[in-house]
């Protein structure tokens, strides 16, 4: 899934009547299926790789700051009130 396709959105009410052909249409097209309650979109129903991927990804942030928690996004070298 590239970063700028956009989630198709449905309501929970439809996609619980063709719950099996949403399944299968995500499976085919790769496209991720935004399911929407009460106009908030909730849940993403997405490819099997690609929730694999993102579990993946998800999986090398966590041993990356395992080695290193001190230094995230925004910090430099840990410390966030740095002046100059």
């Amino acid at each position: 899934m590239r970063d700028d396709e956009p989630i198709f959105g449905m309501q929970i009410s439809h996609v619980r009547a063709i719950l099996g052909f949403a399944c299968r249409e995500v499976a085919r097209t790769g496209r991720p299926l935004g399911i929407r309650r009460y106009r908030d979109m909730d849940v993403v129903i997405v490819p099997l790789a690609e929730w694999e991927r993102l579990k993946a990804m998800a999986s090398e942030m966590v041993v990356s700051n395992e080695k290193d928690p001190g230094v995230g996004p925004g910090s430099e070298g840990g410390r966030d009130d740095v002046t100059r």
